[in-house]
């Protein structure tokens, strides 16, 4: 991809800033964003939905995490594989993790956890250069606690990137239709009933 992206890319995590501060509320509750390129938030519970636009992906690995020395894990997922690896890897870093990958259009049931009542402030994700990036500031999953995320997804078709609205002069080369939904469960979470998206409303 050209580096005229980079500004695009840049610019739009701008916007997401903002848009992030309209829809994270002071009661915390649920809040689901659907916007172009990226979208995230983060609160006791959050869902993000957008078209990410990459470029063309090499043999990387499907997924990796890392960890600051404040303590914050910042996780980036560049394919929908091997969600029980990135389980582990999250543990390796002290965090207990479900994490699920479902068909573009899927989702996990309601009522699998009872959420953390407190807000999870820093708690955020977005979509990226990797399909999606996590971070988990420090204390964000206690002992005793799980970090639930479910993840749907597919591959942009060639007609869906060109009408993608981008800066003159870049080519898209890869695109990919992302949902996410993420939380802190405060106790045992539950196997993933899989439903469609509309759904699933509540943790």
């Amino acid at each position: 991809m050209s580096t005229q992206l980079d500004s695009f890319e840049t610019r739009l995590l701008d916007e997401l800033d903002a848009f992030r501060e309209q829809v994270v509320g002071a009661s915390g509750r649920r809040r689901t964003t659907r916007r172009r390129i990226v979208a995230g938030a983060g609160v006791a519970a959050a869902a993000v939905a957008g078209v990410l636009v990459i470029p063309g992906l090499g043999p990387t690995a499907a997924y990796s995490v890392s960890e600051g020395n404040s303590g914050q894990i910042t996780v980036e997922v560049r394919r929908l594989e091997d969600a029980a690896g990135l389980e582990e890897a999250l543990a390796e870093h002290g965090v207990a993790a479900d994490i699920r990958y479902l068909p573009y259009g899927q989702a996990c049931a309601a009522g699998r956890y009872v959420a953390v009542e407190r807000r999870l402030t820093g708690m955020r994700a977005a979509l990226g250069s990797s399909i999606l990036q996590i971070v988990l500031p420090p204390g964000a999953v206690r002992d005793g606690e799980t970090f639930v995320m479910w993840v749907s997804g597919r591959e942009m078709t060639a007609d869906e990137m060109a009408e993608l609205e981008v800066e003159e002069g870049t080519t898209v080369t890869q695109g990919f239709h992302s949902r996410v939904d993420f939380d802190v469960a405060a106790g045992p979470v539950k196997p993933c009933d899989v439903v469609p998206a509309a759904r699933s409303e509540a943790p």
